[in-house]
């Protein structure tokens, strides 16, 4: 019995320490692949950089920084004109910063899509993206509701001349708010199927196989951006076109004393 009892506990003490040799080897293993697969990423988003998101950074420096030396004033003069139209209040703030969020966050999509799918393997950043670009809207439809009620009240025609523009843009980011809570997750799929349709017409090759499966609202926010970019230059002549405050006090004032009002 106690040959038995010594042999019993001989081999499950061996068992034990096979057991144990198998389990450290397999942690091993487990710790090598991981180790492996943690490369091979920090490897491939070192390549998305260099190769795909470095290229248009350096370009948009190249090309960005000089302009921005050379039209800072009339930008700065711009900029005081229209601080001095909208205000500074938390509309306008919210307008700009509205604003802001949707261009970087589409441009993003547009220039680094590689690096924004890497960016969104995480549910967590996935959700935060997603959060930011619902936040800027909602900034942006507010900041223009605010902005195209202080242009309908205005007298300057001038002024009124961008009401139509403005309620079209109003209406796209209304579209998109509206795209982004229906059909969740956009940041996925917009980089997926919108981002390669919006290439392919840069490069000349317009391939819309996959964009024309989307739902129609998202269709017709692509419609929309078409349209924005057509009102835009007719925006500016009309705008241009229109009299100015002081010209027409000044008409009004002559017409008035019955002086001879040349054009």
């Amino acid at each position: 019995m106690a040959r038995r009892r010594a042999r019993t506990g001989t081999s499950s003490t061996w068992a034990s320490w096979g057991w144990a040799s198998r389990w450290g080897s397999s942690a091993s293993s487990w710790a090598a692949e991981a180790a492996r697969r943690t490369e091979t990423a920090r490897q491939h988003v070192s390549d998305t950089f260099l190769y795909d998101s470095l290229p248009y950074v350096v370009l948009v420096l190249a090309v960005g920084v000089p302009a921005w030396l050379r039209y800072r004033e009339r930008v700065s003069a711009w900029v005081m004109r229209w601080v001095a139209r909208e205000g500074t209040g938390s509309a306008a703030v919210s307008l700009v910063v509205g604003a802001l969020i949707m261009l970087l966050w589409h441009a993003a999509c547009f220039l680094l899509p590689h690096a924004v799918q890497l960016f969104i393997r995480s549910p967590v950043r996935l959700f935060f993206l997603e959060a930011v670009g619902l936040i800027g809207g909602m900034m942006l439809a507010w900041g223009l509701a605010a902005s195209i009620s202080r242009r309908l009240s205005s007298r300057e025609p001038g002024t009124r001349a961008w009401l139509p523009f403005q309620v079209l843009l109003l209406a796209e980011v209304l579209n998109g708010l509206y795209i982004a809570v229906a059909y969740r997750w956009a940041s996925a799929w917009y980089v997926s199927v919108v981002v390669p349709y919006l290439r392919s017409l840069v490069t000349l090759q317009p391939d819309a196989t996959l964009v024309a499966q989307l739902p129609l609202t998202v269709r017709m926010h692509l419609f929309g951006v078409l349209a924005l970019l057509l009102a835009w230059p007719i925006t500016r002549w009309l705008a241009s076109a229109a009299p100015t405050p002081t010209l027409v006090s000044s008409r009004e004032e002559s017409a008035s004393q019955g002086g001879i009002v040349t054009p």
